[in-house]
Formats: structure tokens, sequence, C-alpha cells
């Protein structure tokens, strides 16, 4: 583990018998994570802190709290408080997870507390390749997995149109056990059985690519296939086969629902995040001048691209094209977590800051727009 010193961006140390207000004085008062250690140099606890000073305050001046309600007491034991700022929701807990692991070690995952999230994936070197939920985000040779979900639900309903509408195998549990006749798809005749057909299987193949594709995103080519494929069995009076090609059409435009609004190939994922950053001092101004902090996240990685005021339309334009790629990305080693850290932020009922989803590209007059309404931000936009 690195020193203490080397992780965090300051620190306060006891000099008295007991913590005082005018020793806490030092602590800065920004949003951040605070990490209290002993007089032996042992963590005593990490956490995220909307203003890091009055947080140490609670934590160690107690003279009007109850002692009977009163959280554990970790004023006699504290010696030195390390804090680092993060000023938005964001960097914070990218910066907790990644702090946890460099102070905790294998014990981090005690003190990292992130949701699980649930992908749609497919394993192309399997039997038969079907959609299925994971909740595993680590690459596997052959697998590829689409996401993000707000929920289990959500990523279940996916799986199911695809493998519904392309008739991939909804039964994998019975694949080469030798029970394959006994599939209930089967005998109701909604698959043609290519476990036990290996001539159906370079059709089967097809299926598998075309509902990958659509997965991606590309939803309005089988949208007209199947349209085409409704009209031409109605004009031969076929209209129980017009019928099936209907239900996969209205399961198609299931795919456009709000819950899939951000689902993608999970290599291709890419947002950009946009929320308040530190006050600066300018040349030739009194005041200080509240910055933004611009990051994008992928499934690679956070990058914070830099902090940034923008006055002019032509200057975002320019910002983000000097530094889309340039920036290394923030230390979170771990992809589920960094995954996990997206999941939070995008689907609360209330996003802080902005997010614009940038996999198809950079949204430029989405994220003029998004940031010509954030009344927080107070930044005015010239054309």
């Amino acid at each position: 583990m690195k020193g203490c010193e080397e992780l965090f961006d300051s620190s306060v140390t006891l000099t008295q018998h007991k913590w005082t207000q005018d020793a806490l004085a030092d602590v800065p008062t920004c949003k951040g994570v605070l990490l209290f250690i002993d007089a032996a140099g042992k963590p005593i606890q990490l956490l995220q802190a909307a203003n890091c000073r009055r947080t140490a305050q609670a934590k160690l001046l107690h003279e009007d709290a109850d002692p009977v309600t009163r959280k554990p007491d970790v004023s006699d034991l504290t010696t030195v408080i390390y804090c680092t700022c993060c000023y938005n929701n964001f960097l914070s807990q990218v910066t907790y997870t990644r702090l946890a692991r460099a102070v905790f070690g294998k014990d981090a995952a005690h003190w990292i507390q992130l949701p699980k999230i649930s992908l749609a994936a497919m394993d192309k070197n399997a039997f038969l390749p079907y959609f299925h939920v994971t909740d595993t985000a680590n690459k596997h040779p052959g697998q590829q997995c689409f996401g993000l979900f707000p929920s289990r639900k959500a990523a279940t309903d996916f799986c199911d149109i695809l493998n519904t509408v392309f008739v991939l195998c909804r039964n994998p549990a019975l694949l080469k056990t030798g029970q394959e006749p006994s599939c209930p798809y089967l005998q109701m005749q909604t698959c043609p059985g290519p476990c036990l057909d290996e001539n159906l299987r370079a059709g089967y193949a097809e299926a598998v690519k075309q509902a990958t594709q659509t997965a991606a995103g590309n939803i309005e080519i089988p949208k007209q296939q199947f349209r085409q494929q409704m009209q031409q069995a109605s004009k031969r009076m076929e209209f129980e086969q017009a019928q099936r090609f209907k239900k996969k059409l209205d399961l198609l435009n299931k795919l456009t629902r709000r819950d899939f609004q951000h689902v993608h190939p999970l290599e291709d994922l890419c947002f950009l995040h946009i929320d308040i950053g530190p006050k600066v001092g300018l040349k030739g101004q009194k005041q200080k001048t509240q910055q933004l902090m611009w990051f994008k996240v992928t499934a690679q990685g956070a990058f914070h691209l830099g902090d940034f005021v923008p006055d002019t339309e032509s200057s975002i334009s320019e910002f983000l094209e000097t530094s889309w790629t340039k920036n290394p990305p923030l230390s979170l080693t771990e992809r589920r977590e960094l995954l996990s850290v997206l999941y939070l932020q995008l689907f609360r009922s209330q996003r802080p800051g902005i997010w614009v989803d940038c996999t198809l590209g950079i949204r430029l007059e989405k994220i003029i727009s998004e940031l010509k309404s954030q009344s927080n931000f107070n930044v005015t936009i010239g054309a």
C-alpha cells in the first residue's frame, strides 16, 4: 500500500490531548473522502462526506451528543485525518472506491458497498448461443455483453425478447443431456430443434448474428424484414403466419422502452459527465469562479477530461476535440466497480450533474442543451 500522504491531498494531525474546533479548522469544507488513522498508523474509518470539515466535527466532537443513540466514538482513537476533495458525487464515489482498495487491500470488500449490475450476455462459443443474464462484467473469450439496465428484470426482459424473436434456445439446461426431445418449445413447434438437426445449425448461426446486431441497436432492419414477411403472408391469406410476424414486430418495438435507452455493447459504452468542480481565482476577478469537471466514462475506465467553463458553443467543440482521447483513466482497476458506479449515477431518480450518452458519437447539440438547462451551473453560452 502507498503511504497515506501519497494517496490523499491533505492531512490534519492531533497536537493536543483531544480534538477541538480549532484543531479541525484546517480540514477543508469541500465534498470529499476522509480517512481516520490511529496512533499506530492503522486505518479506523474511511467515508465519503458532503462537507469534510463538518463530517470530521460530527465524528470527533461530541459535547452535545446523546450517549444512548450516538454512533461508535472514534475521537479517542483518531490521531490523524486524511482528506481528498472531490467536489461532486461521481468523483467522490470513484475516489472512495479507489482509496478503499489502496488502504484496506484484501479487506476492501467490507468497505465497498456497490450494487450488483445485471447484463445481457451472448456466449458465441456455446453449442447453441443464446442471450442470458449475467452479473459478471469481466471479459470472457467469445462472450459479448450488453448493458446497462436499471434492474435485473429489465435485463431478463431484453434477453427474452431477443431469444423469442430470433428463435434462440430458451431451454439450454436440456442441451447435450439426451432429453432434448422433451423440450416444451420443440413440442409446441415454436423451436425447429437445431439441437437435434445439424442441418438447421447454419440457419441458427445466422439468427444469432441477427439477434446480436439487434441487441447492438440495429432494430430497424429486422423490423422491416418482419413487416414485409407479415404483409406477404397476409396477401397469401396465411393469417396465422402473418400474426406470428406481427408478434415479433410488437416484441421488437419493446426494445425502444426507456429501460433499454442506455443498452449498448459493453465495449462501446461511452458517456460524458459534467458536474461541479473546484472554485478558482482568475486573473482580474475578485470572486472565485466555479469550475465544471468533465469526464468521459467507458467500460474501460473513467477519464477526467479537464476543468472547463464554456462561454460559446465553439469552445465546447474545441475542448472536447482536444481532450476526448488524450487523458489517462482515473485509477479504478475493477471493471465491475466502475460499471456499478456508473449504474448508481445513471439510474437515480434525480441524476447529479449532466449525463449524455455518447456511445454513437459526441452529441454536441445535446450537451449544449443540457448545459443551458442546468441553473445551478450558472453558465452562459453564446453562439
